[in-house]
């Protein structure tokens, strides 16, 4: 049952995601002008280094009031934004963009953490790909809603819409909670994981466990360089997209629909594909895969510079990262503690995560406008980057693989001295 909830949680999370973020590339695009957009991604970081820090003092909470709290916050800003934009302007929607990207990682770190908590590894490899097949699911329906309702509407009072749906996921979490409130796994402490040294509970402590351990280390790195790269293939699809359409509400309705297929193609592979690659192939091929994909579409993009083939790169990136590649990362957190799932890796999904999509802003910026290297240099970037993150996604795979190996022997060893301890105590028993 926890299976269905939580696949249930994560369709209507991302079906609101989906019905947010063609109106925020309409309003963006049409308001600031794609020019801007590395300035929006500095902002971003910036605006998530707060966000993660304000959470941080309060991580220590039971996880009810934690993520209840939070999605509440969410609803309320939802409100909040729909007053906003009954005047909007250029500012308004740079700023909703920002929000709307600590909105999704932070909802899709917490949902994915909560889930970690639930399951263990061999629990993840089966069940892993089904519950991402929420969000495939939700980008179907919130993409087509958007599609179909948007220049009806209107794209401010889709935040109406937006706000319901988040609305009906506070309720399926709290049914979770009531359903599984002894539901979290018992781990067993590797050497990832044994009393670190440094406090936890604080933002240098957390960065320098990350980086005196090679797993944690390289996670990072995976996750940094999987938010640059798509985030240079996002600033050329930017430039296609705004020649397919005029007008916030246009622009929205296009990209929409384009995210609507894209939407049924993911569900269909992360229901039916996700366990068969993963098991047939590991977690570092799952991983690399799309960093391999852009380095070789972009090679192909500078040969023949056809503009549709920017538009494959870009939602075929986001296929793969939204089905095998995230159930593979997220399967690797299952050989950690819980330390590291609430105090570490909202640092590593949210901060580092938001950093480099800042990061990226200043490439663009140089790049593109102060060394006037256009999309030449951004193709150069994008096929680097995508070289880096199949290069660490191949060294955090075999860190897993031996964290994963050390965890069963571990297990093994409990269940042996547990039974020895049983024998023991009967044959007293016995005795007596």
């Amino acid at each position: 049952m926890k299976t269905s909830l939580l696949f249930l949680w994560f369709f209507l999370f991302i079906c609101c995601y989906y019905v947010l973020r063609p109106i925020r590339r309409g309003l963006v695009l049409e308001g600031l002008g794609n020019d801007n957009m590395p300035f929006i991604y500095m902002g971003t970081a910036l605006v998530t280094g707060v966000v993660v820090y304000i959470y941080s003092k309060f991580a220590h909470l039971p996880r009810r009031p934690l993520i209840g709290g939070i999605y509440t916050i969410f609803m309320v800003n939802l409100l909040i934004w729909w007053q906003l934009f009954q005047n909007p302007t250029g500012l308004t929607a740079g700023v909703f963009w920002v929000w709307l990207d600590v909105f999704s990682i932070m909802g899709v770190t917490l949902f994915w953490m909560y889930a970690n908590d639930l399951f263990d590894s061999s629990s993840a490899k089966r069940l892993f790909g089904i519950i991402a097949g929420g969000g495939g699911l939700g980008a179907v329906f919130g993409s087509s809603i958007t599609a179909s309702l948007v220049q009806m509407v209107g794209s401010t009072n889709m935040l109406l819409v937006a706000a319901f749906i988040i609305a009906l996921t506070l309720g399926i979490f709290f049914v979770i909670e009531r359903v599984t409130e002894t539901g979290a796994i018992k781990r067993i402490s590797d050497d990832s994981d044994k009393k670190s040294k440094y406090d936890l509970s604080n933002f240098s402590g957390v960065i320098k466990q990350i980086v005196s351990n090679r797993f944690l280390l390289f996670l990072t790195l995976v996750v940094c360089f999987e938010r640059i790269t798509p985030d240079l293939i996002q600033f050329l699809y930017h430039e296609v997209l705004h020649t397919m359409a005029t007008g916030s509400d246009a622009i929205a309705a296009v990209d929409a629909n384009l995210e609507r297929w894209r939407g049924i193609a993911e569900f269909f592979v992360e229901i039916f594909l996700v366990a068969f690659v993963i098991r047939k192939f590991g977690t570092g091929v799952s991983i690399a895969s799309s960093g391999v994909l852009i380095m070789a579409s972009l090679a192909c993009f500078a040969i023949f510079a056809n503009p549709l083939i920017v538009v494959a790169i870009f939602h075929a990136d986001e296929a793969i990262r939204h089905s095998w590649f995230k159930a593979a990362k997220e399967l690797t957190y299952t050989v950690t503690s819980r330390d590291v799932l609430y105090a570490i890796k909202p640092i590593i999904e949210m901060f580092f995560y938001r950093f480099s999509r800042g990061f990226a802003g200043v490439l663009i910026l140089l790049f593109n406008s102060v060394f006037g290297f256009g999309t030449a240099g951004i193709l150069g970037l994008g096929i680097v980057c995508g070289a880096a993150w199949a290069f660490f996604g191949l060294k955090l795979n075999a860190e897993f693989r031996r964290l994963e190996v050390k965890s069963q022997i571990d297990k093994a060893f409990d269940g042996d001295a547990q039974a020895e301890a049983t024998d023991k105590k009967s044959s007293q028993t016995v005795g007596a």
